[in-house]
């Protein structure tokens, strides 16, 4: 019968071969044998980049001893004495886990666990009774069960950033029932018969260490849940604020300085916003290192268009609480200024105009030379979008007005670079005929860069007269300077060249008497 097997198991292939015409057989071996991959050295193949694997969920193990869901009578048909008993006999049953990679696996069971968690979310908002201790535990290791592992690789760990836009999102298969946990163990935590002391063995230091390890969930719904569940424990445990601080305090740091990848820092910011509004004054000064040291290096990640936003909300938190951190802050943004990338310039300017709109007039001081160095090579960055975001700043009366009042400091720093954008305007003005202005020539080829440049200009004519005309000396003295250290070193060159031509000279007429 072994025998027999074997045979029909060969028999198909050599039925095949004799069906398929020899001139077909032919040309597929042919083919196979000058593959172009046969081309290409094995050490080759195996060098060139693999895309990485899509992940689109996280993976959930289904129970493996094959419970089936029960359903259990709702609250209302018991009761009340019995409601603990109950309440307990549905967390455990909501224990049970499903296959959500087969959609068509247990759906009666799936269901019954989703109407299951509705009821409880329900019962715990709607219903005063006193938590027992052995609610906690079934609670919190339910939420563990569901909600507690590993999250998968990133789609593209090594690629461009996520782009929000672009990109595809990616989303959690198991989400109707993650979301109902959540929520559940939201409305649990948030219950005025919640008791912190007796929860404490239960949502301790590992609990909120795994819990900040899901903000790295490429499901923006689950940061979201995240983000507010975490908020809560803050709320809650006052003994488990500092470590919560110091947690996240980790998760940056990493970010920054290891790996360069995490999802959730912009919801860890919109937790550490909300925290640092709380702050009492004065700050500690564990809360000063913590702007400085890894606040402001949050800068520096290639990613910061994603958090952008909730980081400079918590920086100017912390500066109208405490003004003297100005200058730290402002000297931090000038070490991390991008050197060729203007959309991230762009972003530190936003953040600049932001801080202009607190400044105390005594901190303004103290930045004004190395902040407006700055800003002058924005001034004269060849992207007019760069440019033209710092001179409307000049829009702004209170910026105009610390401008104005230190303009001694500030305009001779600024005005070569303003000037040379204003020419145009200033010419269309001294000759009174636009058409003679050449707006194709270098630093001129945006008009409505030079109309804007030479407004800034003229608020500074008005205002201290005195000041730009010495301004307008010394750039005319610095512009004649520098033509003629430019046509001496044309002199030099010439000289140079001269004397290199003479020594050819000399070689060639050697060369020909020793011939």
């Amino acid at each position: 019968m072994i025998h027999k097997q074997n045979r029909a198991d060969d028999a198909p292939a050599n039925l095949s071969d004799q069906l398929q015409p020899q001139g077909e057989i032919d040309f597929l071996k042919y083919h196979t044998s000058h593959s172009p991959f046969d081309k290409v050295p094995k050490d080759d193949l195996e060098l060139k980049p693999k895309t990485p694997q899509r992940h689109s969920s996280s993976r959930f193990e289904p129970s493996l001893n094959n419970q089936a869901f029960e359903k259990s009578p709702p609250f209302e048909e018991v009761d009340p004495q019995f409601h603990i008993d109950l309440f307990i006999q549905k967390v455990d049953q909501c224990k049970i886990m499903f296959d959500f990679y087969d959609p068509s696996s247990d759906i009666q069971g799936k269901e019954l666990k989703r109407i299951t968690l509705h009821e409880l979310t329900v019962f715990i908002s709607t219903t005063r009774i006193n938590f027992t201790e052995e609610m906690y535990k079934h609670v919190v290791d339910m939420f563990k069960i569901n909600i507690f592992r590993p999250i998968p690789p990133p789609v593209n760990p090594i690629g461009d950033i996520y782009d929000p836009d672009e990109d595809e999102p990616v989303y959690e298969l198991g989400w109707t029932h993650m979301q109902l946990v959540y929520e559940f163990f939201l409305r649990f935590v948030e219950s005025p018969d919640f008791n912190n002391t007796i929860a404490k063995p239960y949502i301790d230091h590992k609990f909120v260490l795994t819990l900040l390890d899901l903000f790295d969930s490429e499901d923006n719904r689950e940061r979201d849940c995240l983000k507010t569940t975490l908020h809560r424990i803050y709320g809650k445990f006052l003994s488990l604020r500092s470590f919560i601080r110091k947690s996240i305090n980790n998760i940056f740091l990493t970010f920054v300085y290891e790996t360069g990848h995490f999802n959730g820092i912009s919801e860890l910011l919109e937790i550490l916003g909300s925290i640092i509004n709380g702050f009492a004054l004065p700050l500690k000064e564990e809360h000063k290192i913590f702007l400085i040291r890894v606040l402001v290096p949050l800068h520096k990640a290639r990613s910061l268009s994603l958090y952008h936003p909730q980081l400079a909300y918590c920086i100017l938190q912390f500066l109208e609480k405490d003004s003297s951190l100005t200058e730290e802050v402002i000297m931090g943004l000038l070490r991390y200024w991008p050197k060729i990338n203007s959309p991230k310039e762009l972003m530190f300017l936003n953040e600049i105009e932001d801080i202009f709109e607190i400044i105390d007039p005594n901190e303004f001081q103290k930045i004004e030379i190395p902040l407006f160095a700055q800003l002058s090579k924005c001034i004269s960055s060849p992207h007019f979008q760069v440019s033209e975001k710092v001179l409307c700043f000049f829009n702004n009366e209170y910026f105009v007005s610390l401008v104005t009042e230190n303009a001694e400091n500030i305009l001779p720093i600024i005005f070569p670079s303003m000037y040379e954008l204003a020419q145009p305007e200033l010419d269309i003005l001294e000759n009174q005929n636009q058409s003679e202005v050449d707006f194709d020539e270098p630093n001129n080829w945006n008009r409505t860069i030079s109309t804007i440049a030479y407004s800034a200009l003229k608020i500074f004519m008005d205002t201290n007269p005195v000041v730009y005309d010495r301004c307008f000396v010394l750039y005319e003295q610095q512009i004649k300077e520098d033509n003629e250290r430019k046509h001496l070193r044309e002199e030099h060159w010439k000289k140079l060249q001269e004397y290199v031509d003479k020594l050819k000279a000399g070689e060639r007429e050697r060369d020909v008497e020793i011939k």
